[in-house]
């Protein structure tokens, strides 16, 4: 996309379509960094021991639950926001061949005056 808003704005189809799939395997990325993440964590078992450690335990353990839900969130909606922007692409795609079939009507029927 180019241009100023001012002046328009310059849509490319393929930009849109790049967009989105760039969002999409983003996204797919960081939710799969976001599993084996999760799996490690979660592999590590309970190394806090009785003392000092339990203490801590439950806040990191509260911490760690809420980060891992945002990041798995973050990267549900980039896979989201890739798919809006393929059906945003679909949706201009659509509107440019109408608008296309009008001004060809709009002129037949401006000949036919």
């Amino acid at each position: 996309m180019n241009g100023r808003f001012d002046q328009g704005i310059d849509v490319s189809h393929a930009d849109l379509r790049g967009t989105g799939a760039g969002l999409v395997e983003t996204g797919t990325t960081w939710l799969e960094a976001v599993g084996a993440l999760r799996a490690h964590l979660e592999g590590e078992g309970d190394p806090w021991g009785e003392e000092a450690g339990s203490m801590v335990k439950a806040g990191y353990l509260a911490v760690t639950r809420k980060a891992l839900e945002v990041y798995e969130e973050l990267g549900e909606r980039q896979v989201t926001s890739g798919d809006d922007v393929h059906v945003m692409e679909a949706d201009y795609r659509d509107t440019e061949q109408r608008n296309l079939e009008d001004a060809a009507w709009n002129k037949l029927a401006i000949e036919r005056l």
